[in-house]
């Protein structure tokens, strides 16, 4: 009874976030719930929840994006709001116009790299969230974004929102952007530049005759290998890590750069993570 009345209390306010849908619809979009959440070990109100955040968001698809929701807490065993706002986020920073399936195979990376490391899912997607606009922004793809949090995170084990903010700040020193809210000024950019040229790695290049900004995974492989080549007390290591700003940006961008072979595993891992949340849902099937 109590379930009823979260599914009907949570019905009318799908019907408010889209005033088309007709109360046949909703009808069937409530009968549908118990199935689609029952498939994921969750409960209706979890996937309709998912449904209402959906349609306030403004996606024709609204069901299908809230059983994705669904299948994500299912699989990472994260609340519905985590899930939603990972889903919105991921959708937003890297133009993925609702699409079910692109949306999917992110899910199914980040599953599968939290299935084979010391990395929680919801928080690895609760970073992702915090940081995904500026990695877009920055030309790190999706599957860079979530290798380079889940290193960090697995190597550390600090919170997802941690690594995020840290990796944040290291992306906007190497694309040399200040931000007054990050601490980031015009002075604390040149250092970092001035750090990793000590290192011979440069920020910038010319391409087409015209000077640019270096791709930021690209900088970073680069400054992994000149980083591990020098000793613990080596200057050149010390002035990198301050220059990033902060004992937590340090630590870190410590940890990228020294496990730089778990990123690219987690890379790996990524693409064979597709289909790992559909096959985690069947497995729940057959067990319940």
């Amino acid at each position: 009874v109590t379930e009823l009345k979260k599914v009907d209390t949570v019905l009318t306010e799908i019907s408010k976030a889209n005033d088309k849908l007709t109360n046949s619809q909703l009808a069937q979009i409530a009968s549908d719930s118990f199935g689609i959440s029952s498939k994921y070990g969750k409960t209706a109100t979890d996937y309709l929840v998912g449904v209402q955040e959906m349609s306030r968001a403004g996606y024709a698809n609204a069901e299908a994006m809230g059983e994705l929701s669904t299948a994500a807490q299912g699989a990472g065993d994260m609340t519905a709001d985590v899930a939603n706002q990972f889903i919105i986020a991921a959708d937003k920073a890297y133009k993925m116009n609702g699409s079910v399936e692109e949306l999917t195979k992110t899910l199914d990376g980040i599953n599968y790299i939290t299935n084979n490391n010391a990395v929680n899912m919801s928080e690895l997607s609760e970073g992702f969230s915090i940081v995904s606009s500026t990695a877009a922004a920055s030309g790190v793809s999706a599957k860079e974004l979530t290798a380079a949090l889940g290193t960090m995170a697995a190597t550390t084990q600090q919170s997802g929102s941690e690594v995020a903010r840290a990796f944040r700040a290291i992306l906007l020193n190497i694309r040399q952007v200040s931000d007054e809210e990050e601490g980031i000024d015009a002075e604390g950019l040149t250092k970092y530049e001035k750090a990793c040229n000590d290192l011979g790695v440069s920020l910038k290049e010319v391409k087409d005759g015209v000077l640019q900004l270096r791709d930021p995974m690209q900088v970073l492989k680069e400054l992994s290998i000149e980083y591990n080549k020098l000793s613990e007390t080596d200057l050149k290591r010390t002035n990198l890590l301050n220059s990033v700003g902060g004992k937590l940006r340090s630590t870190q961008l410590d940890a990228l750069l020294r496990q730089w072979s778990m990123y690219e595993e987690m890379l790996q891992q990524y693409e064979a993570g597709n289909g790992s949340m559909a096959r985690e849902a069947n497995n729940y099937c057959l067990v319940a």
